[in-house]
């Protein structure tokens, strides 16, 4: 809701700008207000999602980061209200890089499921966390070097593909498991909960947003 909300009201202000014929500085910076707000508020939701799912330390990482890089991020949109010095973007780049390697690493970790793309998932984190950690290190030096900007390069391009490498694995693997393939997850009387690839003699549960499936005994 809150990611419609941002997008609705990014449309709203782009209305605005056609119909008086003036796309002014300020209309550019309350829409780069509005995308940072939908970064910041993605890296928000991946995290309390991965705490939901058990991933506390990354996932309260990612809660405790969203908020800093955001201010970091619209400080620099806004400089021009506190008439701030010229490191302004420098701190904008920062929370934005932050912000995205943040995002990757969270939601990489939330679309793996076996072992080994997990591991290729904290791969990807960790390859996005060194790549941006790499690149505001170079946007806070005067000349950082031909050397530097090629190695920048290549850490985000590997980041990358370890990234998309996770949802297609992931995929690939799970089609890979036999339709007989079944896990019991729980019994209670002889009664067993299964999980399972098969379609004979499953329930279709037509679940609202939010719910889920408890298994419990009668007093």
């Amino acid at each position: 809701m809150g990611a419609a909300a941002i997008v609705v009201a990014a449309a709203l202000v782009a209305l605005a700008a056609v119909v008086k014929g003036d796309f002014s500085d300020t209309d550019g910076r309350i829409l780069g207000t509005l995308a940072a707000a939908l970064l910041a508020g993605s890296t928000l939701a991946a995290g309390l999602a991965l705490v939901e799912r058990g991933g506390t330390l990354l996932g309260w990482c990612a809660v405790a980061v969203s908020g800093p890089a955001f201010a970091l991020l619209a400080y620099s949109i806004w400089d021009f209200l506190f008439d701030g010095g010229g490191d302004s973007w420098r701190w904008g780049w920062a929370g934005a890089l932050t912000l995205l390697a943040t995002l990757i690493s969270v939601t990489a970790r939330l679309l793996a499921r076996t072992p080994t793309i997990v591991r290729l998932a904290w791969l990807a984190g960790g390859l996005a966390a060194l790549a941006s950690a790499v690149s505001i290190a170079a946007i806070w030096r005067e000349n950082p070097g031909d050397t530097i900007g090629k190695a920048i390069a290549v850490l985000w391009i590997l980041a990358g593909l370890a990234y998309l490498l996770v949802p297609v694995l992931q995929r690939f693997s799970a089609a890979g498991v036999p339709v007989s393939a079944e896990r019991v997850l729980a019994e209670v009387d002889g009664i067993e909960l299964v999980a399972t690839h098969a379609r004979e003699g499953t329930i279709d549960a037509r679940l609202e947003p939010g719910e889920r499936l408890v298994l419990r005994r009668r007093s």
